[in-house]
């Protein structure tokens, strides 16, 4: 399994938001530019990069230390937040970005249709943040704030272009109350070929180990690894 270490960028700093609330913010590392390079040292050349402020405003103010990141040799960057536009899209696979990470703007219009005109199934990956509403998990938009009311089996059996899919259950996110195995177990059965990222609530490495026998092929891990529950050596040792 591939572990994307998840940075994730308010005001230059590293910090994390608990179940998606932009009020509950934690920080961890003052220096994103450091912590990239600690993650690298222990060989874990993926990493998620989330622009908080530009998920929150739709206008990106980490570009700079986005940048600097990609400056690190031997490492490979996704990076989402804010990103509402085919030229904004664009100018982060020109910086260097493996690939991007669309939201809110596959809602807008024709959007997608742009999107699948534009660029190749690797480049993008769709994130569909959810909860669990009435039993059925549905889409949140904008930084997690606004119901798209959506579910998540809807929008998949119709859109299927693209094949890289960062799954994250928000009421669980940075809870440290493990994944929602139920809805990825789900999603891999009714849409087995697609490449499901799972992301929120990763705890532990049992919970990696369980995702890994769900035949999911990509993590993203956050909180678990600034909280010390997951340590960085076994992360690189281990998966």
């Amino acid at each position: 399994m591939k572990i994307f270490p998840a940075i994730d960028l308010k005001n230059g700093r590293c910090v994390r938001l608990l179940k998606g609330d932009f009020k509950q913010v934690t920080e961890y590392n003052s220096d994103p530019i450091e912590q990239a390079i600690i993650f690298k040292s222990k060989k874990l050349n993926y990493l998620h990069i989330v622009d908080l402020d530009g998920a929150e405003t739709g206008k990106q103010l980490n570009q700079e230390i986005i940048r600097e990141i990609l400056k690190i040799s031997d490492i490979s960057i996704q990076v989402g937040g804010g990103v509402r536009s085919i030229e904004k899209i664009e100018n982060m696979l020109k910086m260097g970005v493996s690939r991007v990470i669309v939201g809110t703007a596959i809602f807008n219009g024709d959007f997608l249709i742009d999107l699948e005109k534009n660029f190749e199934s690797k480049q993008i990956v769709l994130a569909l943040d959810f909860k669990v509403k009435n039993q059925i998990p549905t889409i949140f938009t904008h930084g997690w704030q606004d119901s798209s009311n959506t579910s998540l089996h809807d929008f998949l059996t119709n859109h299927l272009f693209f094949k890289n899919i960062l799954a994250t259950d928000i009421s669980l996110d940075g809870a440290m109350e493990g994944p929602n195995f139920d809805v990825y177990k789900e999603i891999l059965e009714l849409f087995p070929a697609l490449n499901l990222i799972a992301s929120g609530g990763i705890r532990s490495l049992e919970d990696l180990d369980k995702l890994k026998a769900l035949n999911l092929k990509e993590a993203v891990v956050g909180k678990a690894i600034y909280e010390k529950n997951i340590s960085l050596v076994d992360l690189s040792n281990d998966y």
